[in-house]
């Protein structure tokens, strides 16, 4: 009798603990279950936090952009048109429309990348939109436009200390892209009209259309040579392998147009000659002040542009050469302290 009781309670145990296990499954089931970051940022903590971003129907985007007003239209790319606009949540943003159909893989891959990859110094995607054969991204609206505007406005200008704190913001940016737990994203499109510029002037990276994710462990992915001319590394261009060392090379390049102001390419001149190309032939030659951008009316540290020259050459010198983007950051911290230690600046008249 004792025996046939506890084998009755022993069922009657497990049958409690089956019922309240189902309830339990049907109840997660029914929750929405929140993408979530995990990974490290640029001063190696771990980030963990739920992403916002969220299917927005094609109704919303029209009302948000007062139906794609040209009056509203911020910028114009390759795969599309951006439009600045307001959700209805009050959210400022700019909406990018897809509309080749030759991009449609470019959409795909930045709401893959972005939606679950959140740091201060990347670009947010708020949203995304694909109905009735329409496709949309919508990211949070970067008050002051992207570094090209700043750097060859005419009207606009970024002192010496801006520039450097914008430049750490982007290798910030890099650095936790290139040791994201999830697996290294190489951006492949580093270049200032994809640096855009926060309220404070805070750098975030933005365009992730031709981004690729590899595994922390592999050297490199082999692909084809995508990119924007003048800052492509020219060994990618070779061997087409795709490396952290690509995007080094590319932020190299648009750190030299930070501190000399100058296009990326010359074409006006008889022999067109690369910017690092310049810069090294000056500093050989002993006259690389001349590289200076005249908009900084010579309010700059004069050591501390020598640093950068340093290690922007280095970022697109040899790939094995080349400085990962923590030891990146921290050289260009180094360079602000020196600029802004006492508030002294140089004034070097060229």
């Amino acid at each position: 009798m004792v025996i046939t009781a506890l084998w009755v309670s022993i069922g009657i145990f497990f049958g409690v603990a089956i019922l309240v296990i189902v309830m339990l499954c049907h109840f997660l089931k029914k929750r929405p279950t929140p993408s979530i970051l995990q990974g490290y940022d640029a001063s190696g903590d771990w980030i963990e936090e739920e992403t916002d971003c969220r299917q927005i129907p094609l109704k919303e985007i029209h009302v948000a952009t007062s139906d794609l007003n040209p009056v509203n239209l911020i910028g114009q790319g390759v795969a599309g048109k951006v439009y600045k606009g307001v959700l209805s949540n009050g959210s400022h943003v700019a909406v990018k429309h897809i509309i080749k159909d030759a991009h449609v893989e470019t959409f795909m891959r930045e709401v893959t990348s972005l939606s679950h990859v959140r740091h201060p110094n990347l670009v947010t995607l708020r949203g995304y939109c694909e109905e009735q054969d329409e496709r949309f991204l919508v990211y949070e609206l970067c008050a002051n436009g992207n570094l090209s505007e700043w750097l060859f406005g005419k009207e606009k200008k970024l002192s010496w200390c801006q520039r450097l704190e914008i430049a750490i913001g982007c290798a910030r940016g890099l650095w936790f892209l290139h040791t994201y737990a999830g697996g290294c994203i190489v951006h492949r499109d580093i270049k200032p009209a994809n640096i855009l510029l926060g309220a404070d002037f805070e750098a975030k990276l933005s365009d992730f259309g031709l981004s690729k994710l590899m595994d922390l462990e592999v050297s490199h992915v082999s692909s084809e040579v995508r990119g924007t001319f003048g800052y492509v590394d020219p060994e990618y261009r070779q061997n087409r392998h795709v490396h952290a060392a690509g995007d080094v090379y590319s932020f190299g390049i648009v750190l030299l147009q930070m501190i000399s102001g100058k296009r990326v390419i010359n074409l006006n001149v008889t022999r067109p000659m690369p910017l690092n190309r310049m810069a090294e032939l000056l500093t050989r030659n002993g006259d690389i002040l001349e590289f200076v951008d005249p908009r900084l009316n010579g309010e700059y540290s004069l050591e501390a542009f020598k640093l950068v020259v340093e290690l922007a050459l280095s970022c697109t010198g040899h790939k094995q050469r080349r400085p990962p983007m923590e030891q990146v950051v921290s050289r260009l911290e180094g360079a602000l302290e020196i600029s802004a230690k006492g508030n002294k600046m140089y004034r070097t008249r060229i």
